[in-house]
């Protein structure tokens, strides 16, 4: 039977090569599902590198396992690499393990010493609201780059709590106009609006359930410990209780404003309103994938008729058309299902997935490739807040494998006042 000593020893001597790690990290799943907890933990202490079977592991523990492992590491304080990297997904995906040491979060965070890192200030969103009243009562005046007081103040600013997002960044920039102003404000997820502020993104995301058709192509190359892989986790797999259905892929009579060739379905949903989008009729959410807005100066933008249909906007319509390299195949037309994974999934990071999660969803908070981008309306001017984001390796009708440029991911936006849909991709 597998165990983890083992695992780990032969990592240890071996490396990937003659070896396959991510296999043997999966049979322990299957023989022992309990046992990657100590998987993860006899790993801290051992200078392993490239370790990604370790994230896999983390990524398939049930989420009383993943909590109670996470809290461990966290509690022993070790500054290793793999510990740092484990508390800092945990900010993302699990951030009730640091309560209620809130003010030692931020003093590791403040001082780069054995805490999260990159996804850090997620944390701060599950931050009671007494630990945040009372960081907002004393904040410091010096807020200047580096400071404390501005690492507080970054806190509030992240808490996901409209009052204390604006007071922060109120005190951050007491200029509106400051250039940063805009940017601080987009990556808490917010927008003002009159004398307070809109979100700009929802907090419980669908993730779309791709059908078996899809799923056959999209896992046809892969290697047996993929497949296996996603099958067992949780964004993949919608289970039996989907939330709402949609239709995916395939070309539309419309034409795209720029190339003029054929725009290409994403998403048609019947009813936008159970996946948290603003709209009273359905919505089909179209881009061109032939020419993907390359000579547009911002967002490809589309006005949605009274059944939801979209046109090339007005803004972006050329007489003479652009001529694409060539004329993108449609993504695979499929009936897809739209389900709830664990709230643990709710936020994702794009470089944290790996290939491992599902990242395409519907609602809830983007998971940028680079950072917060949210185009304004160019019918109203407003800030357009996410609609839903499509990942890369989506398959096609003529057998191919769609990637946002090289390989990153898709966002859709909506502006329920003027009925515009706005696309925007990045990739690293």
């Amino acid at each position: 039977m597998t165990n983890a000593a083992d695992i780990l020893d032969a990592y240890a001597r071996l490396g990937w090569k003659n070896n396959d790690p991510m296999a043997q990290t999966l049979q322990l799943r299957r023989e022992a599902p309990e046992a990657l907890a100590d998987l993860v933990l006899q790993a801290l202490d051992r200078p392993l590198k490239n370790a990604t079977f370790i994230d896999a592991a983390l990524d398939l523990m049930d989420d009383h396992a993943y909590g109670t492992t996470v809290a461990a590491v966290w509690r022993g304080g070790s500054d290793s690499e793999l510990a740092s990297a484990i508390l800092d997904s945990a900010a993302l995906q699990h951030p009730e393990a640091f309560a209620p040491e809130w003010e030692r979060l931020l003093s590791a965070v403040h001082e780069g010493r054995g805490g999260p890192e990159y996804l850090a200030d997620h944390a701060w969103r599950a931050v009671d609201d007494a630990t945040l009243n009372d960081w907002l009562n004393r904040l410091e005046p010096d807020l200047s780059a580096g400071s404390l007081g501005r690492a507080r103040a970054i806190a509030l600013l992240r808490s996901r709590r409209p009052g204390m997002v604006h007071e922060a960044w109120r005190r951050m920039f007491p200029d509106a106009a400051d250039p940063e102003a805009a940017s601080w404000l987009m990556l808490a997820g917010y927008a003002p609006h009159g004398v307070g502020l809109r979100a700009l993104h929802g907090e419980r995301p669908l993730h779309i359930g791709f059908s078996a058709a899809q799923r056959r192509h999209m896992l046809a190359q892969q290697p047996a410990w993929r497949r296996e892989l996603q099958k067992a986790h949780p964004t993949w797999d919608a289970g039996a209780a989907p939330v709402a259905h949609a239709r995916m892929g395939g070309a539309l009579a419309s034409v795209c404003g720029l190339c003029h060739a054929p725009l290409h379905r994403l998403l048609t949903l019947p009813d936008p309103f159970a996946a948290g989008i603003a709209s009273d009729t359905g919505i089909e959410f179209a881009t061109c994938l032939s020419c993907q807005g390359w000579e547009a100066d911002s967002a490809l933008f589309y006005r949605h008729g009274p059944d939801g249909s979209p046109q090339a906007h007005p803004g972006q319509r050329r007489d003479a058309p652009l001529t694409p390299e060539q004329i993108a195949s449609p993504l695979l037309e499929a009936d897809v299902a739209l389900f709830e994974a664990p709230a643990r999934w709710r936020w994702q990071d794009w470089g944290e997935s790996n290939g491992r999660q599902n990242l395409s969803r519907v609602g809830g908070a983007p998971s940028w490739v680079q950072s917060a981008d949210y185009p304004a309306c160019p019918d109203c001017g407003q800030d357009m807040g996410l609609a839903m984001q499509l990942d890369s390796g989506l398959p096609q009708e003529d057998g191919g494998e769609w990637l946002w440029g090289s390989g990153g991911c898709n966002y859709t936006f909506w502006c329920a006042t003027c009925r515009v849909s706005g696309q925007r991709w990045q990739c690293t």
